[in-house]
């Protein structure tokens, strides 16, 4: 199959999926067509034009549908293009899961080291990050994230308590500890302000 049968090919799914778009939903993807894959672009053009609510594709020039560019910075920005919306949800769950392997490889090595409390510590830890997330990934339920926040809460004055304890304790870790706790938890917050602001179109696949 070449591209153009591949790009027909898509456009035709795209076309069945918004085939019960309404005319708003239609406008939305034109406006912000440039967000869009360009088989999808064609799909909605072509259900434009069908509903007449364009004539042509040229009409895409036009002011109307050129999404006006927003620079109101935002430490939680929207996102409000399906696309655009799973790439990034699927990348903040990436960083989720990979976030439970620090603890169980910590707690593998005091293993190899005789120091078994740390070992159930890390990998018990490392267990619950990944089960929670993974129930996080699939219900998006908020009280399994309040969880994970008052997980790393708790992880992060454990962890404190115990270097600051020490005779003799390297400044990095504790930049480690309060860079790798802030990361997560803006992941988290970010993720939460993605769930409660899912695009329609989410819903309506």
């Amino acid at each position: 199959m070449n591209n153009s049968e591949q790009h027909m090919d898509k456009a035709s799914r795209f076309y069945e999926r918004y085939a019960d778009f309404s005319n708003q939903q239609i406008k939305d993807i034109l406006k912000n067509h440039k967000d869009y894959q360009e088989s999808a672009v064609t799909a909605a053009v072509k259900i434009a034009i069908e509903r007449e609510l364009i004539h042509t594709e040229q009409d895409l020039l036009g002011p109307e549908y050129q999404s006006q560019m927003s620079y109101k910075w935002s430490v939680f920005p929207e996102i409000h293009n399906a696309y655009l919306y799973k790439r990034v949800r699927a990348s903040i769950f990436r960083v989720l899961f990979f976030a439970s392997l620090i603890p169980t490889i910590y707690g593998v090595m005091k293993y190899a080291e005789g120091q078994f409390n740390m070992t159930y510590l890390g990998v018990g830890a490392g267990l619950t990050w990944f089960l929670l997330t993974f129930i996080l990934f699939k219900t998006e339920k908020l009280v399994v994230l309040f969880l994970q926040v008052v997980m790393i809460i708790l992880v992060f004055f454990i962890l404190g308590y115990w270097l600051l304890s020490q005779h003799y304790f390297q400044t990095t870790d504790i930049a480690v500890l309060v860079i790798g706790t802030m990361v997560l938890l803006y992941l988290l917050f970010y993720l939460k302000k993605l769930i409660q602001t899912k695009p329609e179109e989410i819903y309506r696949q």
